[in-house]
C-alpha cells in the first residue's frame, strides 16, 4: 500500500497520530562511536548526560558518516547546511558539537525565531521534493501541517527541525529509545529544558 498523503491536513497539537510510539534499537555507526563520541567528551567532559544523549541521537539521525557533507564540514547537526547546497564549515568536530549545543540552548533561551518559546507555531502542509525524489524514505511527499504553542516539547522541536518527522514518529522513537538504552526516561512531551539537564 502506498504511504498516505496528508495533502490538505493540518493537525492541532504536535502529535503525529498515525503511527504508535515504540522502542527501537539504536545502533550507532563506527564514525559516531570512534570520532563523534570522543569529541563530545572533549566538548562536555562533565556532562550533562541528557545534553550529550540528545546531541548524539540527533547526529545519528542526521546520518553522520565519512561520506556525508556533515562529516566533511565538521557539522554533525547539519546546522546551516541547506537543501540548496550551502555548507557551514567548522574548523574541528568539537566546534561542530559546540554549535549543536548552542543551537539547542538558543532555542531554550528564545533566541531562535524558528522556535518562538511560548508563542503559536503554524507549520503549513508541505510538498517535499526531497521525499518525492527518495522513495526509499517510505513517505508520501505530501506532509501534514501542525498548529501548536511552542513550549520546548521534544515532539514540537522535532516537527520543526526535521521535515520527515511530520509524517512519522521514527525520529522521536530514536531519541526516546536512545535515552532509555542509556538509563534515562523521557517522553515526546518532555521539554528540551528538562532533557539537557538530566544526569
Amino acid at each position: 500500500m502506498p504511504p498516505k498523503s496528508y495533502k490538505g491536513i493540518t493537525f492541532t497539537g504536535s502529535t503525529f497520530p498515525d503511527s504508535p510510539y515504540k522502542t527501537v534499537l539504536v545502533k550507532l555507526n563506527t564514525t559516531i562511536t570512534n570520532e563523534y563520541l570522543p569529541a563530545l567528551k572533549l566538548a562536555f567532559p562533565a556532562g550533562p548526560k541528557g545534553l550529550q544523549l540528545l546531541l548524539t541521537a540527533m547526529t545519528h539521525q542526521e546520518g553522520f558518516t565519512k561520506a556525508t557533507r556533515s562529516y566533511k564540514n565538521n557539522n554533525p547537526g547539519n546546522i546551516g547546511n541547506t537543501d540548496s547546497g550551502a555548507n557551514n564549515k567548522l574548523p574541528t568536530l568539537k566546534a561542530g558539537i559546540l554549535l549543536q549545543a548552542k543551537y539547542v540552548n538558543d532555542i531554550i533561551a528564545g533566541k531562535n525565531k524558528n522556535y518562538p518559546m511560548g508563542k503559536p507555531v503554524v507549520i503549513p502542509e508541505f510538498f517535499s521534493n526531497e521525499i518525492a525524489k527518495n522513495p526509499q524514505y517510505g513517505l508520501n511527499p505530501n506532509l501534514p501541517g501542525y498548529k501548536f504553542t511552542f513550549t520546548g516539547q521534544l515532539d514540537q522541536f522535532v516537527k520543526i527541525y526535521s521535515t520527515g518527522a511530520r509524517a512519522t514518529n521514527s525520529y522521536l522513537n530514536i531519541i526516546v529509545s536512545y535515552f532509555k538504552a542509556n538509563g534515562l526516561t523521557i517522553t515526546p512531551a518532555s521539554t528540551l529544558q528538562d532533557i539537557i539537564r538530566m544526569n
